[in-house]
C-alpha cells in the first residue's frame, strides 16, 4: 500500500506555491490524449511532453535514455545500444503502453511490443506521453498509458556528427524544404557502434548495433479543401547479442531488424467542427539468428507483422463550452509471413468511439466510450470518465476513472508447443487524482494512481499461458520545474506499489522509489546540464537487485551562427551496477547479470544551414 507519509510530503509541497501577479507560462499543445488539440492544462490526465530542444540539449544516445528521465518510467536494458530494452511505465510491462508513430499503431503483433531502442532519435521531433489507461480512445494495449511520436519537421537544414566510446559514430542530416503551399521535410541518419559485451558467463565478446534511416513529410495546405500530408519513416540495421541457452562460445547471434511506415492524411477545419482521415502502411520485421538447442547449428527465425491502419476523427464544436469529438477505427494485423506457422495468421480490429467535452470557467468534465469488435475476441467496451476544477487560473485539480483492455499476442495464442487459443484479452481499471499548477516561475504536477490489472497472461503450474493473475499497481508522481537563482532545475519523484494481488507478492523489475533531477544554466553561447537519477532497490528475476544513482553530464557551445559543439559524459562517476539478473549456475548457484555500461563520453558537432 501506498505509504501516507510520501503521499501527503508530494501533495504538501505542491500546494504550498503562490501566485500573487505571476504571468501564467508559455501554453503547451498535445493533439494525442483526446486526437484533438488541447492545451495541457486542460487534459485531465497526467502529459508530459519532450521536444526536439530538450532532445538536443540533453545529446542523449537512443529513446530508452531520453524516456527514463520522465517520471513514472523505469527502464530496465538487457545491455548497451540495440539491445532488449524493458520500458516499464507505473510499473506495467513494455507491452502494456501503447506506442504511436505519428498516430499510427506501431510494433510487433507477435510479441506484442515495439523495440524503442530501435527508434533514431534523429527522426523524433517531439513525444507525446498519455498516462493511464486510454484505450477508451486508443483501444487495445493502452493499459498504462500512450507513448505518441511526433516524426521531424526541421526549419532549416541541417548536419551534424558525433563520436564517442565503443567506437561509437553517429551523422544526421535534416531539412525542409518550401514552395508556395508546399513544405517536405526530410531526415536521415546512420548510427553505429561496436558496444560491449552484453552478458555475463557467455563468450566475452563486443555486441555491436547499427541503424540507418531516413524519413520525409510532405504538406499541403488549400484554403478552400483542405489540408493534405504524406509521411514517411524507414529504418534497418542490426544489434549483436548473447543469448544463456547458446553455448558460452557461441557468437552468432544477432537480431537484424527493417521498419517502415507510410501513411496519408486529410483534415479540414470548418467553422464549428473538424474532420480528419488518415491511412497508413506499416511493417515490423526481425530476423533473429541463434543456435539451436536441439542441433547445435545455428538457425534464423523470421517474424514479420504487416499492419495495415484506416481513421476517421470529427469534432463538433457545439458551444464556446461543449463540444462532441469521436471517430472509426480499423486496422488489419498479419504476420503470415513470419517463418513461424500460427493457426490464425492475421486479424481485424473495427472500432468506434464518442467523446462529450465540457470547459467553463471552473469546471471541466468528458466522457469517453469506445466499442472495439475484434474478429477473434468480439466485444470490448471501454470507457474514460474525468472531471476537473480550477482553483485559480493557475491550478487545476483532476479526478479520473478509465477501464482499459489487451488482446493476446499471436505468440501467446498459437506458438507451436506455448500458445493457448483460449486465452482472454487483459482488462484494467485505472483511478487517479492529479494536482497541475502552472507559473511563470514553476510548474508543479502531482497525481495519485491505482491500476488493476485482471487475467493478465502467465504461465501456470503446468507452464502452459492461461489468465491466471491479477496485479495492481498504485502509486504517487511528483513533478517540479522552476527558474531559481538563475538555473534550470527539473526534478521528480516516484513512489510505487506494484504486487500480484493474489498472493501480495512483488513484481518483477518495479523500483519502489525513483527520483530524477536535471540542474542547467545558460552561460552566453554555453550551456551546461548536470542530471540524477536514482532507482531503488527491486526484485529481479532470480535475485534481489540493489539501489543505484547515476550522474550525467553535458554542454553545448554555439561557436558562431552555424556551428555548435556537444558533449556528453555518461555515467560520469563510472558506478557499477547490476540493472537485470539473466540466470543462475545450476552448479555453483552463481546469479549473472546483463552487463552495464561503464563510463562514455561523446562529443559532436552540428552545422545549421
Amino acid at each position: 500500500m501506498l505509504n501516507k507519509t510520501t503521499l501527503g510530503v508530494a501533495i504538501s509541497a505542491a500546494l504550498s506555491f503562490s501566485a500573487s501577479g505571476a504571468e501564467q507560462s508559455i501554453e503547451k499543445i498535445t493533439v494525442t490524449a483526446n486526437k484533438f488539440e488541447q492545451s495541457i492544462n486542460d487534459v485531465l490526465a497526467s502529459v508530459n511532453v519532450i521536444e526536439r530542444a530538450e532532445i538536443e540539449s540533453s545529446n542523449v544516445r537512443d529513446l530508452p535514455a531520453l524516456l527514463s528521465k520522465q517520471v513514472g518510467f523505469q527502464v530496465n536494458p538487457n545491455g548497451g545500444f540495440g539491445q532488449n530494452t524493458g520500458v516499464s511505465l507505473r510499473g506495467t510491462g513494455s507491452g502494456d503502453t501503447l506506442i504511436l508513430i505519428d498516430g499510427v499503431r506501431t510494433g510487433s503483433a507477435t510479441l506484442g511490443i515495439k523495440a524503442l531502442s530501435n527508434i533514431p532519435l534523429n527522426s523524433i521531433e517531439r513525444i507525446e506521453i498519455i498516462k493511464g489507461s486510454r484505450a477508451a480512445v486508443y483501444g487495445s494495449d493502452a493499459l498504462a498509458g500512450v507513448i505518441n511520436i511526433i516524426t521531424r519537421e526541421s526549419d532549416n537544414l541541417s548536419l551534424s556528427a558525433t563520436f564517442g566510446s565503443d567506437s561509437y559514430q553517429n551523422y544526421q542530416v535534416a531539412g525542409s524544404v518550401k514552395s508556395d503551399d508546399i513544405t517536405t521535410a526530410f531526415n536521415a541518419g546512420f548510427e553505429k557502434t561496436d558496444n560491449f559485451d552484453v552478458l555475463q558467463s557467455v563468450a566475452p565478446d563486443e555486441d555491436g548495433y547499427e541503424n540507418k534511416n531516413l524519413g520525409f513529410k510532405v504538406n499541403y495546405t488549400d484554403a478552400h479543401y483542405g489540408n493534405f500530408k504524406l509521411l514517411g519513416q524507414y529504418s534497418e540495421g542490426f544489434a549483436d547479442y548473447d543469448s544463456r541457452f547458446s553455448p558460452a562460445t557461441s557468437t552468432v547471434e544477432i537480431g537484424d531488424f527493417k521498419n517502415y511506415q507510410l501513411s496519408a492524411g486529410w483534415s479540414k477545419n470548418y467553422t464549428n467542427q473538424s474532420h480528419s482521415i488518415d491511412l497508413a502502411l506499416a511493417t515490423d520485421n526481425s530476423d533473429n539468428t541463434y543456435v539451436n538447442f536441439s542441433t547445435g547449428m545455428p538457425i534464423t527465425s523470421t517474424f514479420i507483422t504487416k499492419r495495415t491502419q484506416v481513421d476517421y476523427n470529427g469534432q463538433y464544436r457545439l458551444s464556446n463550452n461543449f463540444n462532441i469529438s469521436g471517430g472509426i477505427n480499423w486496422y488489419n494485423d498479419d504476420v503470415s509471413q513470419s517463418s513461424t506457422i500460427f493457426e490464425v495468421q492475421e486479424r481485424d480490429v473495427l472500432a468506434v468511439f464518442v467523446g462529450a467535452y465540457y470547459d467553463a470557467d471552473k469546471v471541466l468534465a468528458n466522457l469517453t466510450v469506445r466499442q472495439d469488435d475484434d474478429e477473434q475476441f468480439g466485444d470490448e467496451i471501454t470507457y474514460t470518465a474525468a472531471a476537473g476544477y480550477r482553483l485559480s487560473k493557475d491550478a487545476t485539480f483532476r479526478i479520473n476513472q478509465s477501464t482499459g483492455f489487451k488482446a493476446p499476442t499471436f505468440n501467446d495464442l498459437y506458438f507451436p508447443a506455448f500458445g493457448n487459443p483460449s486465452l482472454q484479452p487483459e482488462k484494467s481499471v485505472n483511478r487517479e487524482l492529479g494536482l497541475n499548477i502552472d507559473f511563470d516561475f514553476a510548474q508543479v504536477d502531482v497525481a495519485v494512481f491505482r491500476n488493476d490489472i485482471e487475467d493478465k497472461i502467465d504461465y501456470n503450474t503446468s507452464f502452459a499461458l492461461a489468465n491466471i493473475n491479477e496485479a495492481r499497481y498504485e502509486g504517487v508522481e511528483f513533478s517540479l520545474s522552476q527558474h531559481i537563482f538563475g538555473f534550470d532545475s527539473n526534478l521528480n519523484f516516484a513512489y510505487l506499489s506494484a504486487e500480484n494481488k493474489e498472493t501480495g507478492a512483488e513484481l518483477r523489475n518495479v523500483a519502489k522509489r525513483t527520483f530524477n533531477w536535471e540542474l542547467a544554466k545558460q552561460f552566453g553561447a554555453f550551456d551546461a546540464s548536470l542530471d540524477m537519477q536514482y532507482r531503488s532497490d527491486r526484485q529481479g528475476a532470480k535475485a534481489r537487485l540493489g539501489s543505484y544513482t547515476l550522474w550525467n553530464l553535458a554542454g553545448n557551445y554555439q561557436v558562431n551562427e552555424h556551428i555548435e559543439v556537444s558533449l556528453r559524459v555518461e555515467n560520469l562517476f563510472d558506478k557499477e551496477y547490476n540493472a537485470v539478473d539473466s540466470h543462475v549456475d545450476a552448479t555453483t548457484g552463481k546469479v549473472y547479470y546483463y552487463n552495464t555500461p561503464e563510463r562514455r563520453f561523446f562529443a559532436g558537432a552540428s552545422y545549421q544551414f
